[in-house]
């Protein structure tokens, strides 16, 4: 293992990191002298670290400043500082830091470790470029956020210090913003509820995981949408349930051809299904909520990305058709405004708002006061719908530039699904090809794409996914023509 360098002079020693027991058996140059070296060895102290003066470090632990010196020369002696430029003590470059015996002896920790950590095992994650956007899916455009204005709300939350934001307050959501999003839900999405509904968490996969928490024991069937969001399988089959794939094609939802066994949950993206783009049609919503009253199940309905429709206004959600309160509405704002921002909330139908919220008290899902705070500032005071406005406006004429460009520099490979909903684009292949080579291919040039087959159990439908609503004309000919190069590379 390499050490750790810091290749700065300016990298300091953490005098407050050792301790020194004046009245035990060890003499303190001794104890000093061990400590600081298994700093260095630990690379805590990395190459180049500069040592403080033997002054300065007698002055610190109140020691003598011939018991400091008598440290650095026995660390000097044995190779592990070095002194330049002026008498001063840096420690030396070292080859490798030495393994903690504890760690190199216990190889087999993961033994220990429970099912919830195997569960995530066998998933293959797609590895994204943190500074490319590119064709990355899911990803909104935020250079066009107006944070201008949300860093002057944000920073007049901070000025004034409110003691409420501050401390261990509101472990189910700020009232303010609880009450903000479900007027928001039943202006634009449909949802019937009230602010004591909503709970706000640290995202849409934190409320997802809460999720399977509450309503999954061991052995529990949950019908999941195939193709379907992977991080929700996982969860779900991390908290031990049995997941049944429920088929969607191009003709949508297979409402003839269920999964045998009762559900006693159902996971379901009606208004954008992902990562297909459909939309539910009006009687496959009827008649799954009419399942799930007749089995008792509950119906958990995330609401990822449907503000961004192509053609009209956005399907209202399904859980205002319930009139059984089986629905439990999940969504976020990372699509809608940025990503980082990570807060997302549940919708919790009445009969289990309270007890579910409990739960939630104890499981750290909170996000930070004063964010919440900012976003319901940002929300009342018309910000968050004037920023809707401009980028329905905006993805919608990247959508079509998009999937003209497509068209004319993938067509002969790749074809798009027939959607008009949200801020990605399914592509499936037009022959039988390895999605997830083409993908690694494609990656390799920071394309971001993912393989379409990711999001099945089952037998796979060949495609690439790919987001556009980042890009501007002319990143998105880039990215489209670097994928084109990589395509012509193999026998489509």
């Amino acid at each position: 293992m390499q050490s750790s360098k810091t290749n700065s002079d300016n990298a300091s020693l953490p005098i407050d990191a050792l301790s020194i027991v004046r009245d035990g058996g060890e003499p303190i140059q001794k104890q000093i002298y061990v400590a600081l070296r298994d700093l260095i060895l630990r690379g805590v102290l990395g190459s180049g670290a500069k040592l403080p003066a033997t002054r300065e470090l007698a002055k610190s632990l109140a020691i003598s400043r011939n018991t400091a010196v008598r440290v650095y020369e026995q660390l000097y002696s044995e190779g592990y500082v070095e002194t330049r430029q002026g008498s001063r003590t840096y420690v030396a470059e070292l080859p490798y830091v030495v393994e903690r015996p504890d760690e190199a002896a216990n190889e087999d920790a993961t033994a220990s470790l429970s099912a919830l950590v195997t569960a995530f095992d066998s998933d293959s994650r797609v590895n994204f470029r943190p500074k490319s956007a590119m064709l990355r899916p899911s990803t909104p455009d935020t250079a066009v956020f107006p944070f201008k204005t949300w860093n002057r709300i944000a920073a007049n939350q901070l000025l004034h210090r409110n003691v409420e934001l501050l401390n261990y307050n509101y472990p189910f959501g700020y009232p303010p913003l609880q009450e903000a999003i479900a007027k928001y839900l039943q202006a634009y999405r449909g949802v019937r509820c009230e602010p004591s509904q909503v709970l706000v968490t640290n995202g849409a996969q934190s409320g997802i995981d809460l999720l399977s928490r509450v309503l999954i024991e061991r052995g529990d069937v949950v019908w999941m949408e195939e193709p379907g969001y992977v991080n929700a399988r996982l969860v779900f089959g991390a908290a031990g349930a049995d997941v049944h794939p429920w088929r969607v094609t191009d003709a949508g939802w297979a409402m003839t051809n269920l999964p045998a066994r009762a559900p006693k949950v159902i996971y379901t993206t009606p208004s954008s299904q992902h990562p297909l783009g459909l939309t539910m049609r009006i009687d496959q919503r009827l008649r799954l909520l009419e399942i799930a009253h007749k089995h008792g199940a509950w119906i958990i309905e995330d609401d990822y990305d449907s503000e961004y429709r192509l053609n009209g206004r956005s399907t209202p959600a399904m859980q205002g058709n319930d009139t059984f309160g089986r629905t439990i509405y999940v969504g976020t704002f990372a699509k809608t405004m940025f990503p980082a921002i990570r807060v997302g909330f549940v919708v919790l139908p009445k009969s289990i708002a309270k007890r579910v919220m409990r739960v939630a008290l104890y499981s750290g899902n909170q996000a930070p006061l004063p964010v919440q705070a900012t976003l319901a500032n940002f929300i009342v005071n018309g910000h968050f719908a004037r920023h809707l406005r401009r980028t329905r406006k905006l993805y919608a004429h990247r959508r079509v530039r998009f999937l003209n460009l497509s068209e004319q520099l993938l067509g002969q490979w790749l074809e798009p699904m027939d959607s008009d909903v949200g801020i990605q684009i399914a592509f499936r292949f037009r022959k039988p090809v390895d999605d997830v080579a083409i993908a690694r291919a494609a990656n390799h040039h920071n394309l971001n794409v993912i393989p379409l087959s990711r999001y099945y159990s089952g037998p796979p439908m060949p495609g690439l996914f790919m987001g556009y609503a980042a890009l501007d004309d002319a990143t998105m000919q880039k990215g489209l023509e670097t994928l084109a190069t990589v395509l012509a590379q193999y026998d489509l």
